[in-house]
């Protein structure tokens, strides 16, 4: 006699998807490779500076924007002599800040290629904040009296770069406070308070 019990069908198992590519940019590291914080913290807001690849990558934007403001700016003085012999000191300002812009996009650059290596978690500051600072820093560089007063400004934004780089909160705040400042005293260099 012939069994009619039907035959489970056996249920296909699905198959696990392969792990992501670490080399490739736009797929982000395993979670265990780029948090800083124990996995029981909360995760962070999304106003949070620097807490996706996103923001890494729009600050890279800013970057870059502020290395085309520098290099407009040194060909906008350079042009104001009409051809004619530029000062040896202006000379050697420029070609500090030409080397400068060189090193901020390539710092840049290297944000773009490692932004979900460069993720902080719980950095404490909003997003907006930062790309403030750096639309400042561009403002200021296009203001400044003399070519050679952005030279700090312009070491203070390679600092964030490479603290970014870093995807570590403590060299990136520093960085954050520092530009800050440097912004803070060219604003009082610019408008000297008044005596009274």
């Amino acid at each position: 006699m012939a069994n009619d019990t039907p035959t489970p069908t056996p249920t296909p198992t699905p198959t696990p998807a392969p792990p992501p590519r670490p080399s490739d940019p736009q797929t982000p590291a395993p979670a265990a490779a780029v948090q800083s914080t124990p996995p029981s913290a909360p995760p962070p807001s999304p106003a949070e500076a620097l807490a996706s690849a996103r923001q890494v990558e729009e600050l890279a934007d800013r970057l870059s924007a502020c290395a085309d403001d520098i290099h407009a700016r040194v060909m906008r003085d350079i042009g104001r002599h009409g051809g004619g012999n530029v000062p040896a000191s202006e000379q050697a300002a420029a070609r500090a800040l030409l080397d400068a812009e060189i090193e901020l996009r390539q710092r840049a650059n290297r944000l773009y290629a490692d932004a979900a290596a460069c993720i902080v978690t719980a950095l404490g500051r909003p997003q907006a904040q930062l790309v403030q600072l750096t639309a400042d820093a561009a403002d200021k560089i296009r203001r400044i009296t003399h070519i050679g007063d952005g030279i700090t400004l312009v070491a203070r934004l390679l600092g964030l770069a490479a603290a970014a780089a870093s995807g570590q909160a403590g060299p990136i705040l520093v960085a954050i406070d520092r530009l800050k400042t440097q912004l803070d005293t060219s604003a009082l260099h610019e408008h000297p308070p008044a005596a009274s």
